[in-house]
C-alpha cells in the first residue's frame, strides 16, 4: 500500500470519527436530504424540521468539515467535499437505521407494525398483498437485499444468476433464506437462429454473438456475465425491465439474452440450454433470524397465488 492510500484509509476513519464524535444523526440526515431535494425548505418539509434548523443543521456539519458542503447559488448542490461527506454521512445514517431495526426486532418493539417489503421486478408478481402493507419497494437485486439489511424492509424477494448450489449476493449468516424457485439458464434467441435447434450451447462459444446490454431484467446480462466470469459483446442497451421488451428485442435481432431454461419461449422465440458454465435463475426470499409472526407468515406466503 502506497503512503497516499495510506493517508487516504487515516483521513477516512478520522473523518468518521469526528462526525460520530461531535454531531448528532439529525444532522446528516438533514445535509443528505437537501443533497437529494436541492433545497433547504423542501428538504425541511420531508423531515418535519424547521427550515432554520435544517441550515443550523448544515452549517454546523460545516464548521466541523472545515469547509463548505453545499452550494448555494445558483443551485443548492454538494461541493466535491461535500460529496466526500455525504458518502461516509449516508453510511452513518444506514447503520444507525439497521442498529435500530435490530433491537426492535429483539426487544418485539416492532410486533405490532405493519411489514414492508423489498422485491426485484422480476419478483413482485409473487408477493401476496391481501394483508395490509407498510411498503412494496420495487428495485434491483443489491438495492432490495440492503433494504432488508438497513431495515427499510421486513421480507427480501430477489432473483439473480447463481452457480447450482451458490448464494446469491447479499446474503449473510443472520438471515433466513428460502428458495422459491430455482432453473437451468438458457439462451433465448429468434426461432430462425441457426443455433436454435441445438440441444445445448457453451456460453465460451458465444462471445463473439452480441448480447443485450441489460442489468436491471430477468436474467440480466450483467448478472450472467459476472456469475459466468465471462465477457460478451454488447448489443443494444436496455435499462428497463419488460420481459415482453427483453422478447422484441432478441426478435428483432439486437441480441441475445438469458432466460429460465424451462421458460415457455415467447412466439417467434427459442430457448437454447446453456451447457457451460452450470448455471441457475433462483428466486429467494429472505427475512433476518428469529422473524416476528407476521413477517413469518408474509414471507412464507411469497410465491403463492394472489
Amino acid at each position: 500500500m502506497n503512503a497516499d492510500a495510506r493517508i487516504g484509509i487515516a483521513y477516512t476513519w478520522a473523518l468518521r470519527r469526528e462526525i460520530l464524535a461531535s454531531v448528532d444523526t439529525r444532522a446528516l440526515l438533514s445535509l443528505a436530504t437537501v443533497a437529494e431535494t436541492g433545497s433547504f425548505s423542501r428538504a425541511a418539509s420531508a423531515l418535519g424540521f424547521t427550515q432554520s434548523a435544517v441550515s443550523q443543521h448544515v452549517a454546523g456539519l460545516e464548521r466541523t468539515a472545515g469547509t463548505p458542503l453545499l452550494t448555494r447559488r445558483p443551485t443548492v448542490a454538494p461541493t466535491p467535499a461535500g460529496r466526500e461527506f455525504l458518502r461516509h454521512a449516508r453510511q452513518i445514517l444506514a447503520h444507525e437505521q439497521a442498529a435500530r431495526a435490530a433491537v426492535a426486532r429483539v426487544t418485539g418493539r416492532d410486533e405490532d407494525t405493519l411489514v414492508s417489503l423489498a422485491v426485484t421486478p422480476a419478483t413482485e408478481h409473487l408477493v401476496p398483498v391481501a394483508d395490509r402493507l407498510a411498503a412494496l419497494i420495487v428495485d434491483d437485486a443489491a438495492a432490495a437485499a440492503a433494504a432488508l439489511t438497513s431495515g427499510r424492509a421486513d421480507v427480501a424477494v430477489v432473483d439473480g444468476i447463481t452457480a447450482p448450489g451458490d448464494p446469491l449476493p447479499g446474503s449473510g449468516p443472520d438471515l433466513v433464506v428460502r428458495v422459491v424457485a430455482e432453473a437451468p439458464i438458457g439462451v433465448l434467441l429468434p426461432a430462425g437462429h441457426p443455433l436454435a435447434g441445438l440441444s445445448g450451447l457453451d456460453l465460451a462459444s458465444l462471445t463473439d454473438a452480441r448480447w443485450l446490454d441489460t442489468a436491471r431484467t430477468t436474467c440480466s446480462t450483467s448478472g450472467l456475465t459476472s456469475a459466468a466470469r465471462l465477457g460478451l459483446r454488447p448489443g443494444a442497451a436496455y435499462t428497463g425491465t419488460s420481459a415482453s421488451t427483453v422478447a422484441a428485442l432478441v426478435r428483432g435481432g439486437q441480441g441475445l439474452h438469458a432466460a429460465p431454461a424451462d421458460l415457455v419461449p415467447p412466439d417467434g422465440l427459442a430457448i437454447v440450454p446453456l451447457t457451460a458454465p452450470r448455471l441457475v435463475h433462483r428466486i429467494e426470499v429472505r427475512v433476518h433470524a428469529a422473524p416476528r409472526a407476521a413477517v413469518l407468515a408474509l414471507a412464507d406466503a411469497v410465491g403463492t397465488t394472489r
